[in-house]
């Protein structure tokens, strides 16, 4: 944590965009709310400016469209931006308004979602069929709706389809033995420097596995098969993992992923009973 100045800054930033889009997003949003935020926000963006060699130009990005999101909504209720540098405000006009703000989204009275998670089974039964790297960052790219704590994405995955690879990573994990080999391998890990404090210590477990369920679905409707696979293991196991595929030394493996297509028509699946509804649910009226 706190390891990387300019992650550090970055994150602030989504962080405090984050936290102006959820002001707006208030059933009774106050006129004129924000502005320290607002001044914050804008302060740390001049500062990752000056910083140079910029890692992440999408938060600078997100921050210009906050701040011109903010700039008309309070500007339709009559108040005053005077408090925003001319600079910022004519640096905003051409900013992507669909990086940062509020949209409207329709009243959903009932989706299929039903059909999809009952539909959805792991395997371990792959086919020799490789898996391509479209189809991977296809993937990715719709498991990344998932949410996260104040958006700051601290996800990361490795996607390995190098089949001398996927050997090795098969026989750090004793839950793979006996079945076929994947297509490819999934790994999920945290960026830690994308948490600010101890208390945080737990939270990329969170968004960690909000983000594999959700790549576990993009992968069944892009006619993959795929597994969870809970990585537990000793600190001796990490860094082989970690040397097998270039895992930065900041970031947590929460779990793996192993995916191919189905080798036939049909493939076997366990089961899996789930508790009676009673044992686990609570309702407090």
């Amino acid at each position: 944590m706190n390891e990387n100045e300019h992650e550090q800054l970055a994150t602030k930033i989504r962080i405090l965009v984050h936290a102006i889009e959820k002001g707006m997003s208030l059933p009774s949003c106050r006129p004129g709310f924000g502005k320290e935020k607002v001044s914050i926000l804008i302060s740390y963006c001049n500062e990752y400016k000056k910083m140079g060699n910029i890692q992440d130009p999408q938060a600078l990005e997100m921050g210009s469209a906050i701040i011109n999101a903010y700039i008309k909504f309070q500007q339709a209720h009559g108040e005053s931006v005077d408090f925003i540098p001319q600079q910022f405000l004519d640096g905003t006009k051409n900013s992507n308004c669909m990086l940062a703000g509020i949209l409207e989204v329709p009243a959903k009275e009932k989706t299929n979602f039903e059909m999809i998670a009952k539909g959805r089974h792991s395997s371990r039964c792959y086919s020799e069929r490789s898996v391509s790297v479209e189809l991977v960052r296809s993937a990715v790219q719709l498991a990344q709706t998932a949410p996260s704590a104040c958006n700051r994405q601290a996800t990361r995955i490795y996607a390995c389809t190098n089949r001398e690879k996927i050997m090795k990573i098969i026989a750090l994990h004793g839950g793979m033995r006996g079945f076929d080999i994947p297509g490819a391998i999934f790994v999920i890990t945290g960026d830690l420097r994308l948490y600010q404090n101890e208390y945080e210590r737990n939270t990329l477990f969170v968004d960690g596995g909000i983000f594999l369920m959700n790549l576990l679905y993009a992968l069944d409707s892009l006619g993959l098969v795929a597994c969870p696979l809970i990585w537990g293991s000793e600190p001796s196991d990490d860094k082989k993992l970690s040397e097998i595929l270039n895992i930065k030394p900041h970031e947590k493996i929460v779990a793996w992923i192993s995916a191919g297509y189905c080798p036939g028509k049909a493939f076997k699946a366990a089961i899996s009973s789930k508790r009676d509804l009673n044992t686990i649910l609570r309702i407090i009226e």
